[in-house]
C-alpha cells in the first residue's frame, strides 16, 4: 500500500451526548469521549437536560426567565487532576515534535435561538481564548471555530455556556485535529501510542485502567508493563526520545518493585492507600498478568541495553515459586486470591497464548517447562482473538513455519485460519450489517457493550456475536497474507469515526454504534499490535523481536519451544 502523506484536518470527539447524564449504566453518562470528565454549570444548569430524537441525544437547554447555563468538560484527566492539562500545539504525550499533531479549531452541532459562548480555560479557571455566536435556525449545523495553537499550551476546560433566554440543543463537540505529516504505517502507530501514553501518571510511574479513572484508583500492573515496552519500541523507532524512555522505564521498575508479592506473583491492579502501592483488595496475584510484565520489562530494559535493569528484573523472576504454582495434575495454576494465600483452581489447562505465556515465564524462571498436554492444540478456546495472539506480542519464534515442540502446533498456521473465520464471520452471521459491506472484523475480549464488564468473544462463542473489538486488526495485522489490507481496513474505520486520533473506539456493533472508552488493555494490544505490523509492512527492523533473541532470558525460554528456530 503505498503511504499516505500530507497533514490532514481529523475530527476528535469530546462529547456526542449519547447517552442520558449521569446514566450510571454506561461510562458515557458520566464521562466524555476522551475518557475525562464533565459537569453542567450555572445558575440555570436544571434547565439543561437530556433528550433524544430517537436516532441520538443531545444537550437542550430552555432559560426563558432563567440565568445562563452550559456544559463544561476536561480535556485532559479528571477535573481532580490538576496538574494534567492539554497542550494544544503538541497534543500527544511522550512523543517527539515531528510526529506531534495541532489542535486547530473546534465544531458544534447545534440550533435553536440565543447566544452562545465557547471558552477554553486553563485550570485555575483563566479564559485562553472565546468566541460567542448569536443563532437563530430550527435546523442542526455545524458550526466551526479556529485558534492558534501557539498561545493554548496548557488547556485544561473547554465550556459552551447559553446566554439567559437561549433555547438551544447542542448535539456534538468536536475538536479538530492537524496530523503530521508522517507516512500512514507510522502514524496507526502513533495514535494508538498516544492513547496508551493517555492513561499513564508520570507522577506514580503507572498506568491506569481506565482513563475515567483516577490514577491510583485502579491501575494496571500488566498494562504498565505493555506500555513501558512499547514506549522503548518507539524511542526506536525515534518517535519517542531514548531518555525519555529510560525515565519511564526506571520509574516504573521502581514502583512495581516496591510491590508486595504473593510466592513471587504480582497483582493485576493497584491501588494507592496513603502515599503506598497495594493490591486493590478483591482483585487476585495472576500469573497470567505477572508473565506480561515481566516479559514486558525485560524487553524494554533489552530494547534499551540496560544490563543493569535486565539482570535485576531476571533475578525477581526466578524468585517466583512456581513450585506452588502447579495443580494436581502439573497445570500451571491461574492466581493467588488477594491475601496471597489461597490458589485459585482454575488452571492453565487449554492450548492458548495465555496458557504458553505463563508456561515460558516458568521456563524464564525454572529453566524447564512442565510436560502436560493442553486441550485442544490448534485452537483457542472459542476462537477469541487475543488468545491466538498474546505469545506473539513478546516472541517472533510462534510466526515461524515450524511446530513448537511442547505443543505439536504450527502457531502461524493456526492463527491465520483464525484470521480468516474472524474475517469471514460478520459476511456469513450478519450479512446485511454495516460491519459484514466494510470488512469489519475482531470477536476478541474488552468491555461490554455499554462499558459494563468484561466480555470474551470469538468466532465459536454461542449465539450470533454482534460485539467487535477491533483491537484484534492490529495484534493479527503482522501475521496476515496481505498486509496493506489491514491498512484499508483501518482508514475505512478511520473514515468511519472508529479510529479518531487519540486511538482506537473500544468496541462497536455490527451497525457501527460504538463505545469510544479508553482502556489500557486494549490500547495496549492495539499499540504493540500496530508496531508489528508497522515492521512488517514496511521491512523496518522489529525490534522487539530482535531484542527477545538478543535478550538471554527469552532466548532460552524460546529454546524451549523451538530448540532449533533461527528467527533472524
Amino acid at each position: 500500500m503505498s503511504t499516505e502523506r500530507g497533514a490532514r484536518i481529523v475530527s476528535q470527539s469530546v462529547h456526542e451526548y449519547s447517552v442520558p447524564f449521569d446514566d450510571q449504566s454506561s461510562p458515557l453518562g458520566r464521562y466524555t469521549h476522551l475518557g475525562t470528565d464533565y459537569e453542567r454549570r450555572g445558575p440555570g444548569a436544571a434547565r439543561l437536560v437530556w433528550r433524544s430524537d430517537g436516532e441520538a441525544g443531545y444537550a437542550s437547554v430552555d432559560l426563558a426567565g432563567a440565568g445562563w447555563a452550559g456544559m463544561r468538560h476536561s480535556l485532559s484527566g479528571l477535573f481532580t487532576e490538576r496538574d494534567v492539562h492539554l497542550d494544544l500545539a503538541r497534543c500527544y504525550p511522550q512523543v517527539r515534535d515531528e510526529y506531534q499533531p495541532r489542535c486547530t479549531g473546534m465544531t458544534l452541532r447545534v440550533r435553536g435561538d440565543g447566544y452562545l459562548k465557547l471558552e477554553l480555560k486553563s485550570v485555575d479557571e483563566r479564559v485562553l481564548w472565546w468566541a460567542t455566536r448569536e443563532l437563530c435556525s430550527d435546523d442542526w449545523r455545524d458550526l466551526e471555530f479556529a485558534w492558534s495553537p501557539d498561545g493554548l499550551r496548557r488547556v485544561k476546560f473547554l465550556e459552551w455556556t447559553a446566554d439567559p433566554g437561549s433555547r438551544l440543543d447542542v448535539g456534538a463537540v468536536r475538536l479538530l485535529i492537524e496530523m503530521p505529516d508522517i507516512p500512514y504505517e507510522e502514524r496507526v502507530f502513533v495514535e494508538s501510542y498516544a492513547k496508551l501514553a493517555r492513561l499513564y501518571s508520570p507522577k506514580y510511574g503507572t498506568v491506569r485502567y481506565l482513563a475515567s479513572q483516577e490514577p491510583g484508583e485502579r491501575d494496571s500492573v500488566p498494562a504498565s508493563g505493555l506500555f513501558c515496552m512499547a514506549t522503548c519500541a518507539a524511542a526506536t523507532m525515534g518517535v519517542v526520545k531514548r531518555v525519555a524512555a529510560e525515565q519511564i522505564l526506571q520509574k516504573l521498575n521502581a514502583t512495581v518493585s516496591a510491590l508486595p508479592k504473593a510466592g513471587g506473583l504480582l497483582p493485576v491492579y493497584l491501588r494507592r492507600y496513603g502515599s503506598k502501592y497495594r493490591i486493590h483488595h478483591g482483585t487476585p496475584y495472576s500469573t497470567l498478568g505477572t508473565s506480561i510484565y515481566y516479559h514486558s520489562m525485560l524487553l524494554a530494559a533489552q530494547l534499551l541495553w540496560d544490563a543493569k535493569t535486565l539482570a535485576a528484573l531476571a533475578k525477581t523472576v526466578r524468585h517466583i515459586e512456581f513450585a506452588r504454582l502447579h495443580d494436581a495434575a502439573g497445570y500451571v495454576l491461574q492466581a493467588l486470591d488477594d491475601e496471597g494465600t489461597v490458589a485459585s483452581d482454575a488452571a492453565f489447562t487449554q492450548w492458548s497464548g495465555e496458557s504458553v505465556l505463563v508456561m515460558l515465564l516458568e521456563a524464564i524462571a525454572t529453566g524447564s517447562v512442565a510436560a502436560v498436554p493442553l486441550e485442544g492444540a490448534g485452537r483457542v478456546p472459542d476462537g477469541v482473538g487475543c488468545s491466538a495472539e498474546l505469545q506473539s506480542l513478546f516472541y517472533p519464534d510462534f510466526s515461524t513455519r515450524d511446530a513448537d515442540v511442547v505443543t505439536g502446533v504450527n502457531w502461524l498456521e493456526a492463527r491465520q485460519a483464525l484470521l480468516a473465520e474472524q474475517k469471514s464471520y460478520f459476511s456469513e452471521k450478519w450479512p446485511r450489517s454495516a460491519a459484514a459491506k466494510l470488512g469489519f472484523y475482531g470477536l476478541s475480549m474488552g468491555a461490554g457493550s455499554r462499558g459494563e464488564g468484561l466480555v470474551v468473544n470469538g468466532t465459536g462463542s454461542a449465539g450470533k456475536i454482534e460485539l467487535i473489538h477491533p483491537h484484534y486488526v492490529l495484534l493479527s495485522g503482522a501475521i496476515d497474507p496481505k498486509p496493506a489490507s489491514v491498512y484499508r481496513v483501518l482508514a475505512d474505520m478511520e473514515a468511519h469515526g472508529l479510529l479518531p486520533p487519540w486511538g482506537m473506539v473500544e468496541n462497536f456493533d455490527k451497525d457501527l454504534d460504538a463505545l469510544p472508552l479508553m482502556s489500557a488493555q486494549s490500547a495496549a494490544f492495539e499499540c504493540i499490535g500496530a508496531y508489528h505490523l508497522w515492521a512488517r509492512s514496511t521491512g523496518r527492523p522489529d525490534h522487539i523481536y530482535r531484542a527477545a533473541e538478543y535478550c538471554p532470558f527469552l532466548w532460552e525460554a524460546a529454546r524451549m519451544f523451538y530448540p532449533s528456530s533461527s528467527h533472524w
